[in-house]
């Protein structure tokens, strides 16, 4: 859960700077509009989901589970990062309690629908010697495509959660949150063929508790009406063990982070009120032409979805097996990670009018999200110095062997184009080009101490991709300003690595990175 407190300490230090930076700067008389009451809301947003998931096969009994060389296997097991995003619907109802000039309790449920899917698959192309046609092969007719799917989707959840603001000023509450969720799950096998349609072979449904944390900006639009962004992480952890008895049996997890921003717009029970609309209508109006600068941090996702695919063109095929020949054969997986990401920032903005900006940036960010795959066990020796520690039931070492891929540091060029629901507060659609850094190894550790880990493969490289993002900010002084903010980063990548266009071996890459940030600005002139 450290990230969670992590992500909750970023969102106080900033609550925390705009309280001061807002009582030492006077940019506008304290708020006269009343956020407490009832409210209702209704709103969307993007996300992704990150799911280390394992198994482990392990016998700590005096004999080992099996022997290979010198060394018996006391358990060997398997792990992975799977990862996907996907968008999600919301619905929300809650009561705030206004303190004073400045501060703001609250707590509200909300049920969300969201498709985060992650997954993998397996599929084929084919042609039938005994088609109707009998020389479909011999021309490279495809008759037929199979694929086996499996998918793991985060399809829904509700959350009871309570959060603390701070009015930053008369036109915005930025606050943070904390609570309860419980969230649904669901595991599909399919089996696909172009002449019989799906085929369902196995699904499940199955339910994680967890916690909830975030943080956003709430803007009033009118006395009644105001809209938000929102960001959620929800981090949850199963740990089920299958046991034989004492010393042997199979271990599963998947433990996930679920991460979202959402955009709401609510409903505020009495707000219609003239007093309210007037407090709306009083927001001082700010200048947001001219240049600027700024620091951002938060968190990161990667969906990673990586494929090969072997084929053949030419008569008979890659494979001939009786009476089918096989034209490819290909696979593919999610890999899924997160991480930290900060950012430094700097831009111009041209407001025109009252109610409109638009702005050019560009910026330079750090990330170490990372995704991994890999087997790993524990191990006696029969000879150890002399001593058989398989004959005693001692483990000698563990070995595993990882493969990681990060993104590494990434920058963008681009621009924005924003609405001012009120004078201080902008929310914005941008666009960029972003060229992202990607680390990727191989990794084998022995658990001998003579030999230590060794780095069988490493390698940089980077990707051009295309970013799209929404934000909000709002005005802490006339010149210092927070914004919370969404980006989502995607390339796409195939090469031949064997062979030419009729018969050899492709390699493909879909990647994602999401990234979620929260941050501070500050104007020049």
């Amino acid at each position: 859960m450290q990230a969670g407190k992590f992500s909750v300490a970023i969102l106080v230090a900033l609550a925390g700077g705009a309280a001061q930076a807002a009582d030492r700067v006077e940019v506008a008389p304290p708020a006269s509009y009343d956020w407490t009451g009832l409210h209702i809301g209704i709103g969307a947003g993007l996300g992704g989901v990150s799911h280390n998931a394992g198994a482990e096969i392990y016998d700590y009994d005096e004999s080992a589970e099996f022997d290979i060389g010198i060394a018996g296997i006391r358990s060997i097991g398997a792990m992975l990062d799977l990862g996907g995003g996907g968008a999600l619907g919301t619905i929300e109802g809650g009561f705030d309690y206004q303190l004073g000039e400045r501060l703001v309790i609250g707590i509200q449920g909300d049920y969300t629908w969201s498709n985060f899917d992650a997954g993998g698959g397996l599929g084929a192309t084919v042609c039938y010697e005994d088609d109707p046609n009998p020389d479909s092969c011999d021309v490279g007719t495809i008759d037929d495509a199979y694929a086996l799917d499996y998918s793991l989707t985060v399809k829904n959840s509700w959350s009871i959660t309570g959060r603390a603001g701070y009015v930053a000023n008369p036109g915005a509450l930025t606050y943070v949150l904390g609570g309860f969720t419980r969230t649904g799950l669901e595991g599909e096998l399919t089996l696909t063929s172009d002449l019989t349609g799906t085929i369902p072979l196995a699904s499940y449904d199955y339910e994680r508790d967890g916690y909830t944390f975030g943080g956003g900006i709430e803007a009033p639009i009118t006395g009644a009406m105001t809209l938000k962004m929102e960001y959620r992480r929800t981090e949850w952890e199963n740990d089920d063990s299958i046991v034989f008895n004492d010393f042997s049996g199979i271990d599963t997890w998947d433990d996930a982070v679920a991460q979202s921003m959402r955009g709401v717009l609510s409903w505020r029970f009495g707000g219609d009120g003239a007093s309210q609309q007037a407090a709306v209508d009083a927001i001082p109006v700010v200048d947001w032409t001219g240049f600027n600068v700024g620091v951002a941090g938060g968190f990161s996702s990667l969906r990673h979805n990586a494929g090969l695919e072997a084929y053949d063109t030419g008569l008979g095929g890659l494979l001939q097996i009786d009476d089918v020949d096989i034209f490819s054969i290909d696979g593919d997986l999610d890999f899924g990670g997160e991480g930290f990401v900060g950012r430094l920032e700097g831009g111009y903005d041209l407001m025109l009018g009252r109610h409109f900006v638009l702005g050019a940036f560009g910026d330079y960010t750090f990330s170490n999200a990372e995704t991994q795959v890999g087997v790993f066990g524990d191990y006696c020796l029969y000879d150890n110095g002399g001593q058989d520690d398989c004959a005693f039931g001692i483990t000698s070492g563990t070995a595993d062997l990882t493969y990681t891929l990060k993104t590494g540091d990434s920058w963008s060029i681009g621009g924005r184009a924003g609405v001012l629901v009120n004078p201080q507060t902008l929310f914005y659609g941008l666009g960029a080009f972003t060229r992202q850094n990607m680390k990727a190894d191989l990794t084998l550790n022995t658990g001998i101490a003579a030999i230590g880990s060794q780095e069988l493969l490493a390698y940089d490289y980077e990707r051009d991709g295309w970013t799209f993002g929404l934000g909000v900010q709002t005005m802490l002084t006339d010149r210092l300003s927070t914004k919370l903010e969404y980006r989502n980063t995607q390339w796409d990548d195939s090469e031949i690595i064997l062979g030419d266009s009729s018969a050899g071996l492709i390699r493909n890459e879909d990647s994602t990175v999401q990234l979620f940030t929260a941050g501070l600005s500050w104007k020049l002139n």
